[in-house]
Formats: structure tokens, C-alpha cells, sequence
């Protein structure tokens, strides 16, 4: 610096304190033009760098999200097809799967990718068949991105079952959701009523092993159907901290 006479700017690492600071030493001059001494200042960066940190963090975690979901699409594509009888049944089908995924994704980019709210995420799915029709209850309880996801797939085969065959088929269907944080984990209770009489299928759909492939495999929950003639019950529980 003192050849050059050009300023010098240092990043300090994270202090005790969880401070940054860039260190500015910048030379003065006298009338002869020669370096007399240096002007030292330090300036607190810590906003700066936490969110150039953040940043980072998220082109990671976008990375890795891009890859899950392209392996995610791929088995909903072939599940679907496997399931579906027309072009007109797999269009139908998928499009809900893919819209239930694209609104997951549009709560967690709202949050820059932090956390999603579970009420939001079953609000989501469903709020278009009316205010009338369905009632959460639970604690302000909020997921991590990947949980979130899943939480959203989760949310949409429920309710497009509901509307298939379940409560959400009927004129004054209606849907009960509840969760609740016990110990380490969050317990989940769907409840139907007002649909049309339940009885146990006597074969398992896409809907059942897309609902056991998130909860048991991606989630290590486990699930729990009840095929009530009064409405279906479905709880599950998963591992959950806050």
C-alpha cells in the first residue's frame, strides 16, 4: 500500500460478538506528495454479510430443491399414467398435482425459502370450495421448505379424494383438520363428514400410496386411515421441532 499509495479494504472475520467489519486504510498525503500516514476507519458490515451468507444459502438450497422436484415430477408422471385410463384423466390429475406444488412453492418463495405455515399450506388447498366447508384448528405451527412440500402434496391428495369420493363430493360435506405438537413430533388428524357412507377400498390408489410415499418414506411418519361409514379419518404423525 505504502509503494502504491492505493487504499486498502480488508473483510474481518465474524468477532466474538457475531460482528463484520471492513477494515479502510487509506493513505493521506502531504503538499509533496509523499505518504505522511493513513486514515483507519472500520465500518460494520454484519447486515451486508449475513445476507450475502443468506444468499448463498439459497442457490444451494435452490439447487438441491430444482433436483428433488425434477425426481419428484418423474415419479408423479409415471404413477399417473400407471393410474389413469385417457390422456383426459392424466392431464386432469397431474395439473392438480403439479398446481398443489407450484402453491407450496409460491408460500416458501413469499418467505424466501425459510418456513411455511401448516394453516396456510391446508388454507390453500381449501379455501376454493368455501369458508363453510372446512375448519383448522392447531397451534401456529411453521415447516421447514422440504417439509412444507411434502406437507402440500400431503394437503392435495386428501382434498382431491374428498372431492372425488369423500365429503367434498356433497353439497354440505365438510372437512375437520387439526394438528398438534406433542414431544417431538406433530400429530395430524383429517376428518370428514356430510360425504357420501365410507367403506374400506378393496384395492389402494395412486392417491393412498402417494399419501404413504410422503408421510412413511420422505417424512418417516407413520399414517393411519379409518374408513368410518360416517367420513374418512386419516391421521399421522411425523418427526417435527420447531
Amino acid at each position: 500500500m505504502f509503494d502504491t499509495g492505493e487504499p486498502l479494504h480488508h473483510q474481518l472475520a465474524r468477532d466474538g460478538d457475531g460482528k463484520h467489519y471492513l477494515v479502510r486504510i487509506i493513505p493521506y498525503r502531504s503538499a509533496g506528495e509523499d505518504i505522511d500516514g493513513v486514515v483507519v476507519t472500520m465500518v460494520d458490515v454484519t447486515q451486508l454479510a449475513e445476507a450475502e451468507a443468506h444468499k448463498q444459502v439459497l442457490i444451494s438450497e435452490l439447487n438441491h430443491r430444482v433436483k428433488n422436484i425434477l425426481l419428484v415430477v418423474t415419479a408423479i408422471v409415471k404413477r399417473t399414467m400407471q393410474r389413469t385410463s385417457s390422456t383426459e384423466a392424466f392431464q386432469s390429475a397431474f395439473d392438480g398435482r403439479m398446481g398443489a406444488l407450484g402453491r407450496a412453492y409460491g408460500l416458501l418463495s413469499d418467505e424466501v425459502w425459510k418456513e411455511v405455515s401448516i394453516r396456510e399450506i391446508f388454507a390453500g388447498e381449501l379455501k376454493p370450495f368455501g369458508p363453510e366447508t372446512f375448519k383448522l384448528e392447531g397451534e401456529d405451527l411453521y415447516l421447514k421448505p422440504q417439509l412444507g412440500l411434502s406437507f402440500a402434496m400431503v394437503a392435495h391428495e386428501l382434498a382431491t379424494n374428498a372431492t372425488k369420493y369423500g365429503a367434498l363430493s356433497k353439497e354440505h360435506g365438510t372437512i375437520d383438520v387439526s394438528w398438534r405438537s406433542e414431544g417431538n413430533r406433530l400429530l395430524v388428524e383429517w376428518r370428514e363428514r356430510g360425504g357420501p357412507s365410507v367403506s374400506e377400498p378393496t384395492s389402494s390408489g395412486f392417491g393412498l400410496e402417494l399419501l404413504r410415499g410422503e408421510i412413511e418414506y420422505r417424512l418417516q411418519g407413520k399414517l393411519e386411515t379409518k374408513f368410518d361409514p360416517a367420513g374418512l379419518v386419516v391421521s399421522f404423525s411425523i418427526p417435527f421441532e420447531r
